[in-house]
C-alpha cells in the first residue's frame, strides 16, 4: 500500500507546458479514497495572448470563473470585515444625554416665547407712536390752518375798521360798541371823519396782558406815507374787534387843556404816563403825607404832578402797581380831580387807578376797573 502511494506522486509541470489534458488526484474522505478531475491551472500574471478573445471561450472557463472572486473584491471585503470587527469591539457603550435635549428645547421655546412678547409689545408701542405722530401732526396742521385764519381776519377787521365811512359803519368793528358810541360821535362831532386805506401793512405781533394772549398789534402804512398802529383784540379765528379808544388816545378833555386852566372840581379818567417823583409843594409840601408822580400824557406837553396819601388807600395800591419800578414810565387810566381852591401850579390829586392801562380788558360796565 505504501508503494503504491509512493508511485502515484504528483508531479510538477511547468506552467508554460500545454494543459490539455485533465489532471486526476485523490481525496480522502471518512469511508474511502475518492479520485476527482483536476481543473487546469490558474495562469495569475500573464498577459493574454493578442490572438485570444476577451470572452471565454468554453463552458468551463465560464463555469471556473463564475465562482472565482476578484481579488480586489476580496482585500476590500476583507478589510471592512475587520474594521467593522474592531471598531465593535473598541468603540465602548456610550448612554445618550436626553436631559440636556430637553433643557435646551425648553430654553429655545422660551427664546421664541419671549421674542414673540416683545415683538408684540414693540409693535403695540410702534402703532402708539404712530397714532401719536398722526395726532401731532394733525394740531399742527390745524394750528397752522387756525393761525393763518386768525391773521387774515386780523388784517380784514383792521382794512375794514379804516376804511369806514361812517360812525355806524366802524361800530361793528370795535370792542365794546354799546359804552364807547357815545364817546366816539362825541369824537367825531368835534373832528371831521375821514376814511383812511391801507398801503402797506408792516407788522403783525402778538400782545400778551394778564396771561391773555389774545391781543395783537397791526402797524401798518396809510396813504400819504402816515403810520399808525391798532390794538385788536382776536375774539375767535373768524372774529376781531379793534379797540377804538386807544388807537385815538380818548381823553375826557384835551390834555394840555387840562393841564393849563385846571377847572375848579373837575373830575376825569385820563390815560397818562406814571413816574414816581418828589416833586412837593403847596399843599402837598409834606413828604411824609403824600407821594408823587410826574404825569404826561400822549400828544401833549403839560407835566402833571399827582398826589395820594402815603400809606393808605390809593396810595398802597399806586405803591403796588409802581413797586420796584421807580425808574419807569408805565401807561395807566388815572381818575383825576382838581380841587377848590387848588393853590399848586401843578399839583392834581389821583383819586383812582380807573385801569393799570390804556385800555379795558373787559368791559367796565361788567365789573372793571
Amino acid at each position: 500500500m505504501a508503494n503504491e502511494k509512493e508511485k502515484q506522486r504528483f508531479e510538477l509541470r511547468p506552467v508554460d507546458e500545454e494543459v490539455g489534458t485533465n489532471l486526476r488526484f485523490v481525496r480522502l474522505e471518512k469511508d474511502a479514497v475518492v479520485e476527482m478531475e483536476e481543473l487546469p491551472p490558474v495562469r495569475l500574471g500573464e498577459k493574454s495572448s493578442p490572438d485570444l478573445s476577451p470572452n471565454p471561450s468554453s463552458n468551463e472557463d465560464v463555469r471556473t470563473r463564475s465562482v472565482e472572486p476578484d481579488m480586489g473584491s476580496l482585500i476590500e471585503i476583507d478589510s471592512q470585515m475587520i474594521t467593522n470587527a474592531w471598531e465593535s469591539e473598541a468603540a465602548p457603550t456610550r448612554t445618550f444625554a436626553w436631559g440636556w435635549v430637553a433643557l435646551a428645547t425648553c430654553v429655545f421655546a422660551a427664546a421664541i416665547l419671549w421674542s414673540l412678547a416683545n415683538l408684540n409689545k414693540v409693535g403695540g408701542e410702534g402703532a402708539k407712536l404712530t397714532r401719536e405722530n398722526r395726532l401731532n401732526m394733525y394740531q399742527e396742521n390745524q394750528e397752522e390752518i387756525d393761525a393763518e385764519t386768525q391773521v387774515s381776519t386780523i388784517e380784514k377787521a383792521a382794512r375794514n375798521f379804516l376804511g369806514s365811512k361812517s360812525v355806524e359803519e366802524m361800530l361793528r368793528y370795535v370792542r365794546h360798541p354799546e359804552r364807547v358810541s357815545p364817546l366816539m360821535k362825541s369824537f367825531y362831532a368835534k373832528s371831521p371823519f375821514k376814511p383812511m386805506r391801507i398801503k402797506n401793512l408792516m407788522s403783525l405781533e402778538p400782545l400778551t396782558m394778564d396771561n391773555r394772549a389774545s391781543y395783537w398789534v397791526v402797524s401798518c402804512e396809510l396813504e400819504g406815507k402816515v403810520r399808525t398802529q391798532l390794538l385788536l383784540e382776536s375774539i375767535t379765528i373768524d372774529e376781531a374787534r379793534v379797540d377804538w379808544e386807544t388807537f385815538v388816545c380818548h381823553q375826557p378833555m384835551a390834555w394840555d387843556e387840562f393841564a393849563k386852566n385846571k377847572p375848579n372840581g373837575y373830575t376825569g379818567d385820563f390815560r397818562v404816563y406814571v413816574q414816581k417823583d418828589h416833586n412837593h409843594s403847596h399843599e402837598f409840601s409834606d413828604s411824609t403825607a403824600f407821594d408823587c408822580y410826574r404825569l404826561t400824557a400822549l400828544n401833549g406837553d403839560e407835566v402833571l404832578f399827582g398826589y395820594v396819601p402815603r400809606g393808605r388807600g390809593i396810595g398802597l395800591r399806586m405803591d403796588e402797581v409802581t413797586a420796584s419800578k421807580e425808574d419807569q414810565t408805565l401807561p395807566m387810566m388815572l381818575r383825576l380831580h382838581i380841587p377848590q381852591d387848588l393853590k399848586s401850579p401843578q399839583g392834581v390829586v389821583i383819586q383812582e387807578i380807573v385801569s393799570r392801562r390804556w385800555l379795558f380788558m373787559d368791559d367796565p360796565k361788567e365789573g372793571e376797573p
